[in-house]
């Protein structure tokens, strides 16, 4: 879903050739739009198992985190070095690998510059850092109040980073940054929250048990997501998302999928997160002339999937040697 709104939700003239619009717009672009549910399913999908791990065992639960972290940052920190530092320098690409400034800064990920993408790296991370707390007060507040306050702070920080808040705030470089990271991070917590709520609370559970006696299941929930997708049509504004991504999320879980499509998913799962480290390196950053010279919507989509997962095989393979290295 990332994919598909980072390469399509723009203007598509001199950029790709869709074949098939509705009004103004290509249907990619529709689609495209209803994927910026991707960030909202991330925190979600975060916040539902960071909490099932609290649940489990509270007290090693800090511990697992670093544990946790330091994966995630091996992960990441292979990534930096094959794209902006080893490609980067091989291309002779403006600004890769830059400064040593801006080299440590992304490294630690403080200020991900490398990668418009990466915003969500330092999010996460204080999301795993932070999330005790987050859970622990979920245990004290009434449910319905905690959900109100969480949701009027995401209101207030999506229209504060929609403005930029955070550009020249100060006189300061680094306090700016704090503020950035601040203000993506509550902007995302309400969306993290609801998968904490959604475990807690055993939504899917009763969503369901509303499915279960309904004939033609696969059938009605393909027509309600298209229903979300022509909602989000006519509500274009990304303020919407993590409704459109809830809603996709429980009724995607209601699907009975064939055994080909559940493998071919299964397949994807260890090259996810590469795939939101590496697709703008690909797309925007160092390639961007060969991804779009395929012309049709379908043809890059698939021919970006293929580079990113080729490329995961590769920082996979440094990744777990490096983690028995380390372990």
């Amino acid at each position: 879903m990332m994919l598909c709104l980072h390469l399509f939700n723009r203007g598509h003239k001199g950029l790709f050739e869709p074949l098939l619009f509705i009004g103004k717009h290509p249907i990619s672009f529709y689609v495209s739009l209803f994927c910026d549910a991707c960030v909202p399913i991330f925190a979600f999908v975060s916040g539902y198992g960071l909490y099932y791990k609290y649940q489990q065992n509270r007290t090693v639960y800090s511990g697992e985190n670093f544990i946790r972290l330091k994966k995630l940052y091996i992960n990441y920190w292979i990534v930096v070095l094959i794209f902006p530092v080893i490609v980067g320098f091989i291309l002779h690409y403006p600004g890769y690998p830059g400064t040593m400034k801006k080299f440590v800064e992304n490294f630690i990920g403080f200020k991900t510059s490398y990668n418009g993408a990466w915003w969500f790296f330092t999010t996460y991370v204080i999301f795993v850092l932070s999330s005790n707390f987050w859970f622990k007060l979920m245990q004290k507040l009434n449910p319905f109040l905690y959900l109100i306050i969480l949701f009027f702070v995401y209101v207030i920080c999506f229209y504060l980073r929609l403005n930029e808040f955070w550009e020249r705030r100060t006189t300061f470089e680094i306090l700016n940054v704090v503020i950035e990271n601040l203000t993506y991070f509550f902007c995302t917590l309400f969306q993290f929250m609801l998968g904490a709520f959604a475990l807690k609370y055993k939504w899917n559970t009763l969503v369901s048990s509303l499915f279960k006696k309904i004939k033609f299941k696969n059938t009605i929930i393909f027509i309600l997501i298209l229903g979300l997708v022509v909602a989000h049509a006519i509500v274009p504004n990304f303020i919407i998302a993590p409704f459109t991504g809830l809603c996709f999320i429980f009724l995607f879980c209601q699907l009975d999928l064939n055994k080909s499509l559940s493998k071919g998913l299964d397949f994807l799962v260890p090259h996810s997160t590469n795939m939101w480290l590496t697709h703008m390196f690909f797309y925007m950053i160092f390639f961007p002339g060969f991804i779009y010279s395929f012309r049709y919507p379908i043809i890059i989509f698939f021919v970006l999937v293929l580079l990113c997962v080729g490329s995961s095989f590769i920082i996979n393979f440094f990744n777990h040697k490096l983690l028995k290295i380390i372990k």
